[in-house]
């Protein structure tokens, strides 16, 4: 029976081989990733669908992040984006640093995602004048460059140095200052929710000795009321911060600042309060428009090209100019 089939398979083959050729080909073309995405408009995401606030305050408006919507660089759609006016193609190494992989550059935004996401977390209290705890700072390798001697990986958490409990930025920052040019040091790190030994060979940069890495701080916070984040698998990027915080004061203040409008946005924040750039503002404006969103909140920095597009398109929606999270709830009360 089966060598019945595996003869029928093989005839068959050799009667229509140009045809299974061609089929083969046109199969790899939606497998075979080349070094580009295609960037195109997004949409909105409700945050009231991603954040839950303990005994938060209700709103008659919404509060949403834009995105972008980027696709692999499959051949199909690269060649779609010569055809459809909002898709643009993007090199890879306009995102990435040095030789980084797509999932290395994914796995260092979703660093960033955790860090401005617990961020908006302290601003939107500070601004609130609530108390909150910071309980423990987690400092995390965003990338490894190729001078770096050192087994670390993006993503790993530095718990201690020698023995030495690192506690944040600085105090790492205060334990390399002790060693010297080539000398090794024994890293513990948490990767994937286990403890690894890690080791790293000092370099020397502009006087000072360095491991080659770049850091974040990522914090666990205790806060009344309780704050929890729905982190959606695909999300990454620091750009959600400056609208997670203003959803977050807006549920823990009495005051509704939305006033029944639909509200997005972009743009980074620290724990400060102060907003970032972003990239990217072409695709959410278009996106935010698209949905019907009443006001439109940007960074300072990426302010003139947004008002650019409105004005170039006619959008009728309300632009409104972001450099401190205490700056944007001060617009929207006006």
């Amino acid at each position: 029976m089966i060598k019945n089939i595996i003869k029928y398979v093989l005839n068959d083959f050799k009667s229509n081989y140009k045809f299974y050729i061609i089929l083969l080909i046109f199969t790899s073309l939606f497998f075979i990733k080349l070094d580009y995405v295609v960037d195109s408009p997004g949409g909105l995401d409700n945050l009231d669908d991603l954040i839950k606030v303990e005994n938060g305050y209700d709103s008659k408006g919404s509060i949403n992040l834009t995105y972008v919507t980027s696709r692999d660089g499959i051949i199909p759609i690269i060649l779609l984006s010569y055809v459809i006016p909002s898709w643009d193609l993007e090199p890879l190494d306009n995102l990435r640093y040095e030789e980084e992989s797509s999932d290395d550059i994914f796995e260092r935004e979703k660093v960033y995602l955790q860090e401005t996401s617990y961020d908006a977390i302290i601003a939107a209290f500070e601004e609130a004048n609530l108390q909150y705890k910071v309980n423990k700072i987690n400092v995390t390798v965003t990338h490894v460059f190729d001078i770096a001697d050192t087994n670390l990986k993006t993503g790993d958490i530095i718990n201690s140095i020698d023995g030495k409990e690192v506690v944040d930025y600085n105090g790492l920052g205060d334990i390399i200052s002790g060693y010297n040019e080539n000398d090794t040091i024994n890293i513990k790190v948490t990767r994937k929710n286990k403890e690894v030994d890690c080791y790293a060979k000092l370099k020397k940069e502009k006087d000072r000795v360095i491991i080659g890495v770049t850091l974040a701080e990522i914090k666990e916070i205790t806060t009344n009321p309780k704050v929890e984040y729905k982190f959606r698998k695909r999300e990454s990027g620091s750009s959600r911060g400056l609208m997670c915080a203003l959803e977050i004061y807006n549920r823990i203040t009495e005051k509704d600042i939305t006033k029944g409008k639909v509200i997005a946005g972009t743009g980074t924040i620290n724990s400060e309060g102060k907003v970032g750039a972003i990239a990217g503002i072409k695709y959410k404006l278009i996106g935010a428009v698209k949905k019907k969103a009443d006001i439109f909140i940007v960074p300072s920095e990426n302010y003139e090209e947004a008002i650019k597009l409105k004005e170039e398109n006619n959008y009728k929606i309300k632009i409104i100019k972001a450099d401190t999270l205490h700056n944007v709830i001060e617009e929207l009360d006006k």
